[in-house]
């Protein structure tokens, strides 16, 4: 019962959708409106008029065609060298009649096929001779042109009476006096159009193509001569008399039956709709069904869908203004072919019905959406016209690309349209044109287009290799365009993964020598502690051996203990949980005392060392017991690793706003490392690392720089080691 009336609501959806496309349509020529006054029959009257202009009213006659009858020079050059030289057409003339010659043995033949040779030799030389005689051949053309005219004129003269017998007219030329009369207009009648100043609108025009009338086609211009018809006005009744015996008589009553056909739909229309807002009211959840096309239907973007629904709209507007044209026509003729109307009409209603059913089920799914989802913002981003935006945008957030692609995709566009116009055409001067346009533009476009594809192909490849990690040789950088520009920083990239590849594979290097360092410097104490402690195990050592390894265990431990503090500090600078307290301190003075604890130590180590300071106080905000441990691994750095009898410099001096502390020694030991590596953790320049020290010192000062913001630099140069730290100063 629920599908029967669903289906008795969409039929009447259709009814009322036909009465409304009748009213907009088809039913404005016959709704209120008389046989008589229906557009119809005013065309018929109109066209009458037309034909009578081209044909009846002051047809021309011969003597209004003589300025046809004029011959120019290049008409006579046309007419004489048409075939050739006078030389050429003697020749093929002579050639043409030889082998009817040669092929015969009779006399007389001979003879008269050589008279009509002769003759038409005679007639090519007089057409070379005489003006006058080929300018008499062509007037015989175009007096023969002219009387077919006229003969033409005459027949569609006839015709044109009879086909429109059943009007009674009065048709007067105010110039010559000329009356055109059919029937009497003054009888009753029931239609009458007046015409005014025919030649207001119309003309007479007729056409002479000469070539027509030229068995060889050599006359290629034309005459054309036009009637002035402005001093003709006149009517055009349909007497009520005349109706039985004509053909109006059925067009009236097939009129009447095609008038109440359609007031009848329109009555079913409101009917219709009065039905569907009472008793067979339509509910929402009846057409909320979900079925496979609504699914796909409502897989594509709400607007979209719209676009869709005013689509079919449209189309059902033009299948439904078929169907009642169709209704109309099967009426007109009804004796005739039969079939092949009713078919016209089965498969049009079947077409808008099917199409009106899909605009509602297409609107119930628009409602449903839009209800579920009343926030425009959220609606919005899902539409096709959103993602359209995005695209525009992302295209043109490189104007070059963007305003490259869109004249690519204009010259595209305009080479298909201009395709289409060629073949709609079929001129030959359309295509010659065409052709220069795809030559000079479509074709360098083409080029341009496949030359950036297989640019953009190439650095893909490039991107894919590199993805891969196959870092192949930089990828040829072409133009200024935005490819090329991405081809520079891909190969900067690469330039980029390259040294990241080398940095990995030496920060790999350096955590192995690292695990090993530190295995080696804690081990070889530890060693110790363990060797002397099984010693002092032994009962039979003497007291003075005891004393002995208690010392030696106690300097080991607490280089064990130096060794793990060093690392845990260094661990916590890299890190960045140590805190620093900066104070305004004269960096000269901290020096001064900083170099002084070392005295002894460099003159018992045979070392020159050799103070330089700026007289003036240097003023630094910095944290004094981290920035005194800095000059204190300098200075200690300096003494372990400068060679015996050499000269050890500490400079400190102000320069451009900058403290720089300077400390250049020659190294006791051969310096095969990079300057850089020189600072890493357990960094030795005594790689046998048989010297005292965690090798952590330059590592902490260089941390401890750092969190001041200054710089400390390595540079080695043979033998000579300098080490340069800079701060800024504090005015």
């Amino acid at each position: 019962m629920k599908n029967n009336k669903l289906y008795l609501q969409l039929f009447l959806m259709f009814v009322v959708a036909t009465a409304v496309s009748l009213i907009f349509t088809n039913g404005g020529r016959y709704l209120g409106k008389t046989f008589y006054e229906s557009q119809n029959y005013n065309n018929e009257a109109e066209n009458l008029v037309y034909e009578f202009s081209q044909y009846v009213f002051n047809t021309p006659t011969e003597e209004e065609f003589k300025g046809a009858l004029t011959v120019s020079d290049e008409e006579m050059d046309d007419y004489r060298t048409y075939y050739g030289s006078l030389a050429e057409q003697i020749q093929n003339i002579k050639e043409q009649y030889s082998s009817e010659i040669n092929s015969t043995q009779d006399q007389e033949v001979i003879e008269a096929i050589e008279q009509e040779r002769d003759a038409k030799i005679a007639d090519i030389k007089k057409n070379f001779e005489d003006d006058e005689y080929v300018k008499e051949k062509i007037l015989v053309i175009k007096k023969k042109a002219i009387q077919q005219k006229l003969k033409e004129i005459e027949r569609e003269k006839k015709e044109v009476l009879s086909k429109y017998d059943y009007f009674a007219y009065e048709f007067k030329d105010e110039k010559t006096g000329e009356v055109y009369r059919n029937g009497d207009i003054s009888e009753k009648n029931v239609f009458k159009k007046t015409f005014k100043n025919v030649g207001g609108n119309l003309t007479g025009i007729y056409p002479l193509d000469f070539y027509e009338h030229d068995n060889l086609g050599i006359l290629q211009e034309s005459y054309t001569l036009e009637q002035d018809l402005s001093d003709i006005s006149g009517v055009v009744t349909v007497p009520a008399s005349w109706i039985a015996n004509t053909h109006i008589s059925n067009e009236k009553s097939a009129f009447i039956i095609t008038k109440y056909v359609y007031y009848s739909i329109i009555l079913a229309g409101i009917i219709s709709f009065i039905l569907l807002m009472t008793t067979l009211e339509p509910t929402l959840e009846q057409f909320n069904r979900k079925f496979q096309l609504r699914e796909l239907f409502e897989r594509f973007p709400i607007d979209i869908r719209i676009v869709a629904t005013l689509i079919a709209t449209y189309f059902a507007f033009l299948f439904n203004g078929s169907f009642t044209r169709s209704i109309q026509t099967l009426i007109y003729h009804y004796t005739d072919n039969r079939s092949g109307f009713l078919t016209d009409f089965i498969v049009t209603g079947v077409i808008s019905f099917a199409l009106i059913v899909a605009i509602v089920f297409m609107v119930v799914s628009i409602w449903v959406s839009l209800k579920e989802q009343r926030d425009v913002e959220k609606i919005w981003p899902e539409t096709f016209m959103a993602k359209l935006v995005d695209v525009a945008t992302a295209m043109f957030e490189n104007r070059s690309i963007g305003v490259q692609s869109l004249i690519l995709l204009i010259v595209v566009f305009l080479g298909g349209f201009g395709v289409a116009v060629v073949m709609a055409s079929g001129s030959f001067g359309v295509f010659l044109f065409y052709m220069f346009l795809f030559v000079v533009f479509f074709i360098p476009a083409l080029y341009m287009f496949m030359r950036r594809m297989g640019y953009l192909n190439r650095i893909m490849q490039h991107t894919e290799n590199m993805a891969h990690g196959r870092l192949t040789k930089d990828l040829k950088v072409k133009g200024k365009s935005p490819l090329a520009r991405h081809a520079e920083n891909l190969n900067g990239l690469r330039e980029g993964v390259r040294n990241s590849m080398n940095e990995q594979a030496k920060s790999e290097q350096m955590k192995t020598e690292l695990i090993t360092n530190v295995s080696h410097d804690l081990r070889t104490p530890l060693t110790s502690i363990i060797t002397y402690t099984d010693l002092l195990k032994n009962p039979a050592i003497t007291e003075e051996e005891r004393k002995k390894y208690i010392d030696i265990l106690d300097a080991k431990s607490n280089r064990l203990k130096t060794l793990i503090e060093d690392l845990f500090e260094v661990s916590k600078m890299a890190s960045g949980n140590v805190e620093i307290t900066k104070q305004r301190i004269d960096l000269a003075q901290l020096l001064q005392q900083a170099v002084g604890e070392h005295g002894e130590d460099f003159a018992a180590a045979n070392l020159d060392l050799r103070i330089n300071i700026a007289e003036q106080p240097i003023y630094a905000r910095v944290d004094g017991q981290k920035w005194w441990r800095v000059i204190d691994n300098l200075i200690i750095n300096a003494r372990k690793y400068s060679l015996e009898g050499t000269r050890v410099y500490v400079n400190l001096k102000s320069h451009e706003g900058n403290a720089e502390l300077t400390v250049k020694n020659v190294a006791k030991y051969e310096l095969n490392e990079e300057a850089s590596q020189l600072i890493e953790r357990f960094k030795r320049a005594d790689t046998s690392r048989h010297t005292e020290g965690s090798g952590l010192g330059l590592a902490i000062a260089q941390s401890i720089v750092d969190l001041h913001d200054g710089q400390l630099d390595i540079a080695v140069d043979g033998d000579l080691f300098k080490v340069t730290v800079s701060i800024p100063t504090d005015k």
